[in-house]
C-alpha cells in the first residue's frame, strides 16, 4: 500500500499542472484576465481541508473552460474510474453526439482532435499512450478530477450510468444511457421501473463486457421508448453475435459501433439508416456488405475487418467484399479494409472517393497495381495508407505500385503508409512523400540490390520506420545526413541480414531502436556510439551470439563504451519452459 505522503504528493502535482494549463490558455497582454484568475485562486492557497482545494482547483480549470469543451469534459462521465479510453473512440462519439463544430477548411475529425489536444494541454487529459506522430491514443482522467467531472455531469443529466443494480436506476428523464460492466449475473433485479424514462433518449453505450441479458433487455426498452436515439455503441460485447433487429427503426441513427463482437452478418435492413454516419465492425466476422450499404450517402466512416492473426498484426486483416459501384459514398473519409480479389473494378471505384483520409485495402493482385496507383492520384486528402497484397503469412503475392502518374507524388499528403506484400523495388513516387511521418513495409522481401533506405533516408518528416521481413540483404547502411527527424526503427524478421552500419551524421534523432529476430546478426550496429540520443534499445529474441557478446562486455571496454549512453537496454527471449521473459542490462542506478 502506497504512503499518505505519495498521495498527497500527486494531488499537489495535479493541482500544479490544472492551475499551469490555466494560465497557459491566458492571453498574456490581458491583464484583466490573469488579475480574475488571481482574484479566483487566492483563497484556495489557505485555511484546511487540502483535498477539498484541490478539487476547487479542478473546479475552476473547468469553469475556465469555452462551452464546447466543457461538454467534451463532461461527457467523459461515460467511462469508470482508471478506465483506459481510448481517443479514436472518444473523438467520434463527441462528433456523433454534435459536441464538435465545423471548421473552415478542416474535416470534423481534426476538429475533435483539436478539442482533445487543448484538453490535454490543459492537463485536464492525461495521455498514456500515444500512435505514431505523437497522435494519442489512450488517455485517462485523474480521479479527483473525474469526481468533480461526476458532480457536474449529474447536475446537468449528462450521463446516467447503470450496471444494472435497483439502487442506480434513476427516475429523471435519461438522455445518454451507459452501461458498465457488473460482476453479478443475477437478472432477476433487471427490470425497468414504469417512471424510467427513454422519450428523450439519445445515446446507448456500453463499457467493458456487460450482462447480455441486461443490455437485451435494455435495447429492446430503448428502441420501444425512443425513436430519436442517435448514437448505439456495443463495443466489446462479446455476446453480441447479431446485428440486432430493433436497430434499424432508429432512423436518426448516426453512429453504430459493434467493434469487437461476434457479429457475422449484416443484414440488408442496414439501408434504412440512411443518417448513419459512422459504422464500425471491425474484429467481426463480417466479410461482405450487402448492396443496401449504398444507401447511406452520409457514412463518413466504415470500417469492417478482423486480423489475420489475432496475436500478430504483422500477418495482415480480412477485410470486406464491397458492392461493385462502392464509389458512390461520396462522403466516406474513412474505409478500412476494403478486399480487392474481386479484380480492377472496386479498385477503380476507390478513386471515385475523393473525400478519403484513411484507406485500407487487402488482397491486392498484381495486375491491378497501375488501377490502384492511377486511383489513388484522386485521393489528395489521404492521409494513412495501407495495402496488402493477396497471399497468406509471409507468402504474398508482389505489389505492383511502380506507376506514376503526374500528379501522385505532388498531390499526396500521406503520414502514414503501410505495405504489407512483396516488392520487386520501391516504388518510385516513395521518395517524394514529403508529409511522410512513418512507413512499414511487411514482407517486402526485397533483393540485396533493392536498399529501401535509398528511397527513405532523405524524407524530411518521417519518425518512424518498421521493418518486418522486407529486406533479403545481407546489410543495412545509415549514411551520413540520412533520416534526420528519425525517432523510432523497429527491425524485425529479415532472416538474411548479417551487419548494420551507422555512419556519423545518420540518425541524430534516433530514441528507440528494437531489433528482433534477425538471427545472422551476431554484433550491435556498427556506429552505435553515434546515436546519442538513443534512449532505450530493445533486443527481442536475438541470437544468442549476440546476446552473450552484449552482456559480457567489461566496464571501460572499448565496446562498452559504444554503448554505455544508452540507458535502457532490454532483452526479450523465451525460457526453456516457453514462458516469455525480459531483463535489464543496466541497473536502475544507470539511469540516473
Amino acid at each position: 500500500m502506497l504512503p499518505k505522503v505519495y498521495w498527497i504528493n500527486v494531488r499537489l502535482a495535479l493541482a500544479i499542472l490544472a492551475i499551469s494549463g490555466l494560465l497557459a490558455s491566458k492571453d498574456v497582454n490581458r491583464i484583466d484576465e490573469w488579475e480574475m484568475v488571481r482574484r479566483s485562486l487566492g483563497g484556495e492557497f489557505e485555511g484546511a481541508g487540502k483535498l477539498d482545494r484541490v478539487k476547487r482547483i479542478l473546479s475552476l480549470s473547468y469553469n475556465d473552460l469555452p462551452w464546447h469543451l466543457k461538454t467534451c469534459l463532461l461527457y467523459t462521465s461515460i467511462y469508470p474510474e482508471d478506465y483506459k479510453i481510448e481517443c479514436y473512440r472518444l473523438i467520434n462519439l463527441w462528433i456523433a453526439e454534435r459536441f464538435v463544430e465545423w471548421r473552415e477548411g478542416m474535416s470534423i475529425e481534426d476538429v475533435a482532435w483539436d478539442y482533445l489536444s487543448e484538453l490535454i494541454n490543459r492537463s485536464l487529459i492525461q495521455v498514456t499512450r500515444v500512435f505514431y506522430e505523437g497522435m494519442p491514443e489512450i488517455c485517462r482522467i485523474h480521479d479527483l478530477l473525474q469526481e468533480v467531472i461526476l458532480v457536474k455531469s449529474r447536475e446537468q443529466n449528462m450521463v446516467t450510468v447503470t450496471a444494472g443494480h435497483p439502487t442506480m436506476w434513476p427516475s429523471e428523464k435519461v438522455r445518454r444511457l451507459v452501461v458498465h460492466s457488473s460482476s453479478s449475473n443475477n437478472t432477476q433485479h433487471h427490470q425497468v421501473r414504469p417512471n424510467y424514462c427513454f422519450d428523450h433518449l439519445r445515446s446507448f453505450i456500453t463499457v467493458g463486457s456487460t450482462n447480455p441479458l441486461l443490455s437485451r433487455m435494455l435495447l429492446s426498452e430503448v428502441a420501444r421508448g425512443s425513436k430519436l436515439i442517435k448514437v448505439l455503441d456495443f463495443r466489446g460485447q462479446k455476446t453480441q453475435e447479431e446485428v440486432p433487429n430493433e436497430i434499424f427503426n432508429l432512423f436518426h441513427l448516426k453512429h453504430l459501433d459493434l467493434y469487437d463482437t461476434r457479429v457475422e452478418r449484416v443484414p440488408k435492413g442496414i439501408g434504412k439508416l440512411q443518417h448513419l454516419e459512422y459504422l464500425n465492425l471491425g474484429k467481426t466476422g463480417v466479410r461482405e456488405l450487402p448492396m443496401e450499404i449504398l444507401k447511406l450517402q452520409k457514412l463518413r466512416v466504415l470500417r469492417v475487418y478482423q486480423q489475420v492473426d489475432s496475436s500478430d498484426d504483422d500477418y495482415g486483416y480480412h477485410g470486406f467484399k464491397a458492392p461493385s459501384n462502392m464509389g458512390g459514398l461520396l462522403a466516406l473519409e474513412v474505409l478500412n479494409c476494403i478486399d480487392a480479389s474481386g479484380g480492377s473494378t472496386i479498385v477503380k471505384e476507390i478513386g471515385k472517393l475523393t473525400q478519403l483520409r484513411e484507406l485500407y485495402i487487402t488482397k491486392l493482385r498484381r495486375e491491378d497495381g497501375k488501377e490502384l496507383c492511377s486511383s489513388l492520384a484522386n485521393l489528395t486528402s489521404l492521409h494513412r495508407l495501407c495495402i496488402e497484397s493477396i497471399g497468406k503469412g509471409d507468402d504474398h503475392e508482389i505489389i505492383d505500385l511502380n506507376h506514376h502518374p503526374p500528379s501522385l507524388s505532388s498531390s499526396f499528403s500521406l503520414r502514414m503508409l503501410l505495405l504489407c506484400g512483396r516488392l520487386e523495388k520501391m516504388p518510385r513516387w516513395v521518395a517524394h512523400l514529403h508529409s511522410l511521418v512513418r512507413i512499414d513495409l511487411d514482407w517486402s522481401k526485397l533483393r540485396g540490390e533493392e536498399d529501401p533506405l535509398e528511397s527513405l533516408q532523405h524524407l524530411p518528416n518521417l519518425g518512424e520506420i518498421n521493418f518486418c521481413g522486407s529486406y533479403q540483404g545481407e546489410g543495412l547502411c545509415f549514411k551520413a545526413g540520412g533520416f534526420l527527424n528519425l525517432k523510432r526503427m523497429y527491425l524485425k524478421s529479415m532472416e538474411g541480414l548479417r551487419w548494420l552500419r551507422v555512419e556519423e551524421g545518420a540518425l541524430p534523432r534516433l530514441q528507440n531502436l528494437i531489433l528482433e529476430r534477425l538471427p545472422l546478426l551476431e554484433e550491435l550496429p556498427l556506429g552505435i556510439q553515434h546515436l546519442s540520443h538513443l534512449q532505450q534499445l530493445y533486443l527481442s529474441q536475438m541470437s544468442s551470439e549476440m546476446i552473450e557478446k552484449v552482456e559480457n562486455q567489461k566496464e571501460g571496454s572499448e565496446d562498452y563504451t559504444k554503448i554505455a549512453h544508452i540507458p535502457e537496454i532490454l532483452i526479450g527471449y523465451y525460457t526453456d519452459d516457453g514462458e516469455w521473459r525480459e531483463r535489464q542490462l543496466w541497473e536502475e542506478k544507470k539511469k540516473t
